[in-house]
């Protein structure tokens, strides 16, 4: 069962979701130069998939990931409307596709997700779900890190390095944002007081949903937080600047009832690898 906690979202919030949800895939959110790119081998992002369910035609992005070292391949993480439908009714038949690719699709056995109701709760629109049997070696899980914003915010201030994977619209291939990292809020945030996401500045558009954020750290990749919303789509598409009148890019924070739910799955029985 998903937890259904309360958030206090403002109308206009809920209205710039809802109208995302019939946002057309040519819509992008981009700051100043579009500095998408192709995912390579070189990147080392194998964790990065898709998340396929019979009944949809959306395909979120999702992440295999690894916890205290340990391999939890069979984990992976998203948003909670990868596995609902635009009236938030549950989605069945899912599968994940590991960089994006069907022939090496594994089900997806179960899941929890933060919120059932996603357009008016968003900064709980995350989901933690168990696949029936973990993937080959070759895919290589990513970790987890809990950094809160004023960490990710030094962190960047710093010069370590974040970024943002996905896919565009509802076909890959899989993508990248590497110039990019966490910003600061402002009053005008729809989320300013809400500590649970990211404000961010990496370029997207819807298929993004669900993308790992990214902070590279001791030549260690981990995730922070999984990309949630593009509200600034309605007025911007692929290759147009920014609006700083809007809001910005978030992504929902790995930490709370989001960590402690990835923590209970990696201390259950891993499924049995190929």
């Amino acid at each position: 069962m998903a937890s259904d906690r309360t958030a206090m979202p403002s109308i206009r919030a809920s209205l710039l979701l809802a109208c995302l949800a019939l946002a057309p895939p040519a819509q992008a959110n981009i700051f100043g130069t579009d500095n998408r790119r192709l995912i390579t081998p070189a990147d080392h992002l194998s964790a990065v998939g898709l998340i396929v369910c019979e009944g949809t035609t959306r395909r979120p992005t999702a992440t295999l990931i690894s916890v205290n070292n340990r391999r939890t391949s069979d984990l992976i993480i998203s948003v909670a409307h990868a596995f609902l439908t635009r009236e938030n009714k549950p989605l069945t038949s899912c599968a994940f596709w590991p960089e994006g690719q069907a022939d090496a699709a594994v089900p997806v056995v179960l899941s929890i997700l933060g919120t059932h109701k996603p357009t008016s709760d968003w900064n709980n629109d995350w989901s933690v779900a168990r696949l029936t049997h973990a993937l080959p070696a070759r895919y290589q899980p990513l970790s987890v890190l809990n950094l809160s914003n004023d960490e990710a915010l030094t962190a960047r201030a710093e010069g370590e390095k974040f970024m943002l994977a996905g896919h565009n619209g509802e076909t890959g291939p899989m993508m990248l944002a590497d110039q990019c990292g966490p910003r600061p809020k402002i009053n005008a945030d729809i989320n300013r007081f809400d500590p649970r996401a990211y404000n961010h500045d990496c370029d997207m558009m819807p298929g993004w949903s669900g993308g790992p954020f990214m902070l590279t750290r001791g030549h260690i990749r981990y995730v922070t937080a999984v990309n949630a919303t593009e509200l600034n789509a309605l007025v911007t598409r692929a290759g147009e600047a920014y609006d700083g009148a809007y809001n910005a890019n978030t992504a929902v924070r790995i930490d709370g009832t989001f960590l402690d739910t990835i923590n209970r799955f990696a201390r259950e029985q891993p499924a049995t690898p190929y």
